[in-house]
Parts: C-alpha cells; structure tokens; sequence
C-alpha cells in the first residue's frame, strides 16, 4: 500500500515484487494461505521469481509454509509489536485502562495511531453483547470520516489540513460524511475547543464515535482514543458521560506517557 499513491524515486523492483506478495498473503481469504499459482494468478510475476521470494521470505520467517502453499509468518508480528512501544506506547500501558472502560459503558474502545495521513487501529477491546463495532486491529481509517482521524487532523496546521485534502481523494461514506474543506475547517475548531471530536455517523451509518487525544511526554498527540456506540444506544446523557469517562482515561494514559500538562 503506497503512502498517499507516493512514487519511490529510486525503486528496487526485487523489493516491490516482495511487498507485492505479502500483501497478496494478507489479502488471501484462506488461513491457509496461497499456492504459487494462485500468487502468480493476481500477480502475473512469474511462477519462478515467486518461488525465489518466498524461499527468502521463508528464511527470515516472513512466511511460513501451509499445506497449500505459504501464508504470513511470525517474522512479521516481531517487527509489528515493537512500533508502538517506539511511539511510547505498550500494551501495558493502555490495555487496563481501555479495558475499564469497555466494562463501565459495555462498548467498543478503539485506540489509533498517525500512520501517513490515516488512523491505524492498534488495540479494541469489545464488550460481550451482540451489537457491537467491527473494527478490526491493525485496520486503516481515513482521518477525515473519523473521530480519532479528527483528533490528528486538528493538530495540523491549517495549511497542513489544506494539503490533506488536495492530496487525498475524499469520499462521502455516508450523507454525513465532510468532505469540504471550510466545514472541515470549523469542525476542527470545534474539536480544539471542546476538546474531543465526533463521528457522527460520517464513517459508517448507524454507528457515532468520540474520541479524545492522547499525548507522550513533549506534548504531542500521540494516539487517539475513541468509544463506538450503535446509534441506537447513543443518547445526550450517555454522550456527556462518554466525554467525561473518555478524556479521563486518555488523560491517565497521557501521565503514564509522562505528560506534563494541566
């Protein structure tokens, strides 16, 4: 997945071959994995340099072999686990505290991460009642749509958030989704000023989010943490109390994180 359609100026096709394959296997509806054939199938790279990458791949455990072919390996997941304790963030950190929440309000927590202009969902704790989000770990979210997207977008700059917009095709997901600019504009004061943002039902119908910031010792935002409630369950004196709860929470992460804020 290219960063915003970026185009390498100097690109090793060895390399670009590789992602192409592993993100073949992410995208392999079968948790066994993919024959080469059916690689080359999507692909059309050929049956030999597939065979060679994936000997390559194997050697590093980036892919594991299955009894139809290969599949993701582990080697992946060491790499993965490590990025957000780079950010400053552990499991340890947040998990307590989101699954707190999840108990107190029998919702879906979310929390996300900046990651080249979209919401990368790193941890959801899910309550045990039927209706419920569906987001899914390691999911990318667009940051206009969203709650959380929202919270980075208003730590941009207003030339900043111009930029995003011309450089991302944005698409109304539902009626309610903003797509123009000078409404975004003020959406974003509203979230500094009150100091948490809402999707209200602008990502996926029947569905409002709020989010709060997170943020690491030098007092950035660092990650977004955000609450998803079915339309039907979401009223005023719950919303004010979700507000409440939210930014409590994002405020112990954020002292955990070692923020110096008042």
């Amino acid at each position: 997945m290219l960063i915003n359609n970026y185009k390498p100026k100097y690109p090793v096709q060895t390399l670009e071959k590789s992602i192409d394959i592993l993100l073949c296997l992410k995208e392999s509806a079968s948790s066994e994995g993919m024959s080469i054939a059916e690689i080359n199938e999507k692909l059309n790279l050929g049956k030999s340099v597939i065979h060679r990458i994936l000997d390559t791949l194997y050697a590093y455990r980036f892919v594991e072999k299955t009894s139809e072919g290969y599949s993701l390996g582990w080697g992946l997941y060491d790499i993965a686990q490590v990025i957000p304790e780079k950010h400053h963030l552990s499991e340890t950190s947040y998990k307590k505290i989101m699954e707190r929440l999840c108990n107190y309000f029998k919702e879906t927590i979310n929390l996300g991460v900046y990651s080249n202009g979209e919401v990368v969902i790193i941890c959801k704790i899910e309550p045990d009642r039927r209706l419920r989000s569906s987001v899914a770990v390691g999911e990318r979210q667009p940051l206009y749509a969203t709650a959380l997207g929202k919270q980075f977008l208003a730590s941009f700059t207003k030339e900043e958030v111009k930029t995003y917009f011309e450089s991302f095709q944005l698409e109304k997901l539902t009626e309610r989704t903003i797509v123009n600019l000078d409404e975004m504009y003020t959406e974003l004061r509203k979230v500094k000023t009150e100091g948490y943002a809402l999707d209200n039902e602008e990502y996926c119908d029947g569905l409002i989010c709020t989010a709060v910031p997170v943020y690491d010792f030098q007092g950035k935002i660092t990650a977004a943490m955000s609450i998803s409630v079915p339309y039907g369950r979401y009223t005023a004196e719950k919303m004010e109390e979700i507000i409440k709860e939210l930014k409590k929470a994002a405020m112990e992460l954020s002292d955990f994180l070692g923020y110096q804020g008042i």
